[in-house]
C-alpha cells in the first residue's frame, strides 16, 4: 500500500513541476525585443496584505503592497490561505515558550512535551480518530497548523529554551529555514527537539519532530506540500502517591517516611513504563485557476502582445487535495507491580476476564493510517461585479485502518473502515463591513458523520468608532472512533460489543465583540453556550464511558488590557458553566493576569519586566492514565486556589528576543495546592532562560 502512496505523490510532484511552468502566448508578429520588454512589465507578484489579520477569514489581497516576508496557514481540506502576522511579538516572549502560556490555564504533567488538556473546555479540539494522539496534539504538527512562508531573502530561526539543571533540566531547541527560489516557489525546513528529564522520577520527555515544506504561488496555479514526521518517547510515573508531599510536607504522615524535601524523593505509582509514538503526515494540495487571465492589446498599429488582465479574477477553480498520515504507539512496561494496579483483563464494566498471564511485561503496540483525497470545484468571489459571494462543492474519500493488539501475544486485530464525504462551502471574503462562511459536509456512506458550521462577521459603528462583531455557531454529529469502540492491552480490554455508543451531537452558538482600542484599554468580549448529548468521556474508573443524557457548558471570556504610561496590566478571564460536573468537570472562574513595565532603552532595545500568574478555582480536576493516554475524571481531590507564578524580563533587539524567569514563585506558600492535574503538580520553583535569534540574509 505505501508503494502506490508514494507513486502518488510523485506523480503529484511532477504534475506540480509542470504546471509552475507559465509559457505566456505571443503574437506571431510581436518583435523578440518587445517580447522581451513587455514581459518585464506585466510579471506580477501575488499581493498580500500589510495589516495582517489574525482571524480565520481569508483576506481581500487585491491591490496591496507586498510586503519583504509574509506567512500564511492553509485550510488542510481546500488549501485555501489565511494569512497570519510573523511570530515577532516583542512581549510576553517566556509566555509563549511555556505550556502554561497555551491557554489561560493548562492541565499537563508538569514538564515540557507532556500531554496536555486545556481547562478551557470551548478551546479543546475535537477527539480525532487515532485518540492517543488527542493529548499530545500540541506537540505534533497538522497541515493546518503549519505556517507557510514568503520570502524576498532567506530566512532562518533558532529559538532555544532551557530550565533547571542536573538531573531535572528540561531543553528545547526549535530551528525553521526558509528561501525562496523566484517569486513564486518557497522551500523550508522546521526542527524540533524536546528533552525534559524532569523534576519527579520516571517522568521525562524526548521528543524530535521535523517537517519539510513547500509553496508554489503562481498566477494560475498554486500548491502547498507538507511533509511532518514525529517521534515521542514519554516515560511515565503515573503521578506520585499521595498529595501531602506537596500539600503539606511537614505532616506527621509525610514525617514517618525518608522524604527530605527533595521533588525527586517523592514517591511515584509505577516506574520503566514508556509511551512511545511516531507517525508522519505527508500532504499535497493543488489549485488550478480556470479562464483566461490574459487579453491582446495593441503595441503600435502593427504589432500585438499579450499582458495580465488588471485585477483578474478567475471565474472557477479546481482543488485536489492528497492527504496521507499514519501514527503507531507502543505501550512498553517492565515494573513488576503493574499488575497491583491494574487487574488483569479488565472490561468495560469493570469484570475480570480469566486468562493466562504471559509475561511480567507490557508491549502493546496500536496503530492507524488514512490515506484521503478531495476534488473540489470553486466558483471564486467577486469574477463578475454581481458576484458577491464564492461557492465551492466538493467530495472527500478517506479509507482509513486501523490495528489493536489480539487474542495471544504477537497476534493483532485490524479493521478498516471507508468514509465519502460530500459537502460545500459559501462564504463571503472581501470587504469590510461584512464577511461570512457556511459549510456543511455529510458522510454519505454510513450517514452517521455530518456538520454544519457558520461564521459572520461585522463591523458596527460605536460612538464614531468602529466596532468589530463575529457570531459563529455549528452543529456536529459525530460518531465515535473505533479506538474509543475497542481497545486492547495486557491490562485492560473492551471492544465495541460492550461500547455500544450512539453518535455524540454538539450543538453550540457563540460571538465575540473587540471594541476600540483607546489609549489605556483595549476590550474583547466572547462567549458561547453548548449542548451535547451522548458524550463519550472516561470515567473515575478510568474506563472509556458515554453519558446518555444532555450536558451543557456555558462560557463568558473578557479579554481587558490597561495601561498608563510604561505601566501596563493584562487580564483574560474566563467564566465556564458545566450542567453535569462528573461528566465534564471544569473550574469556573480561570484567571491570566500579567502586570509589567514596558519601555524602550536607548531607542532600540524593548525592555518588558513583569509578574504574572495562571489561577482558577478549586474543583475536581481530571486525571491522567498512561495505559489509555487519556484524561479521566475523578471525585477523590479538589485542585486549585492555587497561582502558577512568574517573574521575567523579556528583551528585545532587533532580531533577537531573549528571557529570564524564576517559575513557580508561589511553590509551597499558601494552601500549597501546586498541580496542574490529579496527582500531577507542576514543576517546583526554578530558572528558565530563553532565546530566539532570526536571521535574514
Amino acid at each position: 500500500m505505501k508503494k502506490y502512496i508514494i507513486t502518488v505523490f510523485l506523480l503529484l510532484a511532477v504534475f506540480s513541476a509542470l504546471s509552475a511552468q507559465s509559457n505566456r502566448r505571443r503574437s506571431a508578429n510581436r518583435p523578440a525585443a518587445v517580447r522581451q520588454t513587455k514581459e518585464v512589465k506585466t510579471d506580477s507578484v501575488p499581493s498580500v496584505p500589510v495589516a495582517l489579520p489574525v482571524d480565520s477569514i481569508k483576506t481581500d489581497t487585491a491591490k496591496v503592497a507586498t510586503p519583504s516576508m509574509y506567512v500564511w496557514k492553509i485550510t488542510p481540506r481546500l488549501g485555501e490561505r489565511i494569512f497570519l502576522p510573523m511570530d515577532t511579538a516583542t512581549l510576553d516572549f517566556h509566555q509563549s515558550l511555556l505550556v502554561d502560556g497555551l491557554d489561560v490555564t493548562m492541565g499537563y504533567l508538569g514538564n515540557v512535551g507532556s500531554p496536555l488538556q486545556s481547562k478551557i473546555f470551548f478551546n479543546r479540539p475535537d477527539p480525532s480518530r487515532f485518540v492517543f494522539l488527542d493529548a499530545m496534539y500540541h506537540w505534533r504538527k497538522n497541515p493546518e497548523d503549519k505556517y507557510f512562508m514568503n520570502t524576498k531573502i532567506p530566512y532562518s530561526n533558532v529559538t532555544y529554551q532551557t530550565g533547571g539543571g542536573g538531573e531535572s533540566s528540561e531543553h528545547r531547541l526549535q530551528t525553521e529555514v526558509s528561501i525562496n527560489a523566484g517569486k513564486k516557489l518557497n522551500v523550508g525546513f522546521d526542527f524540533d527537539y524536546v528533552y525534559s528529564r524532569g523534576y519527579y522520577t520516571s517522568l521525562s520527555n524526548k521528543q524530535m519532530s521535523y517537517d519539510f515544506y513547500a509553496s508554489y504561488i503562481g498566477d494560475k496555479y498554486k500548491m502547498h506540500a507538507f511533509l511532518h514526521n514525529n517521534n515521542f518517547n514519554n516515560i511515565e510515573n503515573g503521578g506520585i502517591t499521595n498529595s501531602l508531599y506537596i500539600t503539606n510536607p511537614n505532616s506527621d504522615e509525610i514525617r514517618q517516611t525518608e522524604f527530605r524535601g527533595n521533588s525527586l524523593d517523592i514517591p511515584i505509582r509505577m516506574q520503566h513504563t514508556w509511551n512511545k509514538m511516531r507517525g508522519r503526515h505527508l500532504y499535497v494540495t493543488n489549485r488550478y485557476d480556470l479562464g483566461n487571465d490574459e487579453e491582446e492589446y495593441m503595441v503600435n498599429d502593427t504589432t500585438k502582445a499579450w499582458r495580465k488582465k488588471e485585477n483578474y479574477v478567475s471565474p472557477a477553480s479546481v482543488i485536489l487535495t492528497t492527504h496521507y498520515t499514519d501514527q503507531k504507539r507502543r505501550f512498553v512496561s517492565e515494573f513488576n507491580q503493574m499488575d497491583e494496579l491494574y487487574p488483569y483483563y479488565t472490561g468495560i464494566n469493570g469484570d475480570v476476564v480469566n486468562g493466562p498471564k504471559y509475561s511480567n511485561n507490557a508491549n502493546d503496540f496500536m496503530s492507524y493510517y488514512s490515506f484521503k483525497n478531495t476534488l473540489a470545484l470553486a466558483m471564486n468571489e467577486g469574477f463578475r461585479k454581481w458576484t458577491k459571494f464564492g461557492l465551492t462543492a466538493f467530495a472527500e474519500y478517506d479509507m482509513r485502518k486501523y490495528s489493536i493488539p489480539g487474542a495471544l501475544p504477537g497476534l493483532h486485530e485490524r479493521e478498516g473502515e471507508n468514509a465519502l464525504t460530500i459537502g460545500g462551502v459559501l462564504s463571503k471574503e472581501k470587504g469590510k463591513y461584512l464577511k461570512y462562511r457556511a459549510s456543511g459536509e455529510f458522510n454519505i456512506l454510513d450517514g452517521k458523520d455530518s456538520k454544519l458550521e457558520g461564521e459572520i462577521t461585522t463591523m458596527l459603528k460605536i460612538f464614531g468608532k468602529d466596532v468589530s462583531a463575529k457570531a459563529h455557531a455549528y452543529v456536529k454529529n459525530i460518531s465515535p472512533s473505533y479506538f474509543q469502540k475497542n481497545f486492547s492491552t495486557k491490562y485492560w480490554n473492551w471492544t465495541s460489543e460492550n461500547t455500544d455508543f450512539s453518535n455524540t451531537n454538539r450543538v453550540f452558538v457563540g460571538g465575540e465583540i473587540s471594541f476600540p482600542e483607546l489609549s489605556f484599554s483595549k476590550t474583547r468580549i466572547s462567549g458561547g453556550v453548548e449542548n451535547i448529548k451522548n458524550y463519550i468521556y472516561y470515567n473515575s474508573d478510568r474506563l472509556v464511558a458515554q453519558e446518555s443524557g444532555n450536558v451543557q457548558v456555558i462560557s463568558l471570556q473578557l479579554n481587558q488590557d490597561l495601561k498608563a504610561g510604561v505601566f501596563h496590566w493584562d487580564n483574560q478571564i474566563v467564566y465556564q458553566k458545566t450542567s453535569n460536573d462528573k461528566v465534564i468537570p471544569l473550574p469556573d472562574l480561570s484567571v491570566y493576569t500579567n502586570i509589567y513595565l514596558l519601555t524602550k532603552i536607548a531607542k532600540v532595545l524593548t525592555f518588558q519586566l513583569g509578574v504574572d500568574a495562571h489561577f482558577h478555582t478549586k474543583y475536581y480536576a481530571p486525571g491522567y492514565e498512561p495505559l489509555t493516554m487519556q484524561f479521566y475524571n475523578q471525585r477523590n481531590e479538589e485542585i486549585g486556589n492555587f497561582p502558577i507564578a512568574t517573574a521575567y524580563v523579556n528583551l528585545h533587539l532587533k532580531y533577537t528576543r531573549f528571557y529570564i524567569m524564576m517559575y513557580n514563585l508561589a511553590d509551597g506558600m499558601g494552601n500549597g495546592q501546586s498541580f496542574s492535574l490529579y496527582r500531577y503538580p507542576v514543576n517546583p520553583r526554578m530558572l528558565k532562560l530563553g532565546l530566539s535569534w532570526r536571521f535574514n540574509n
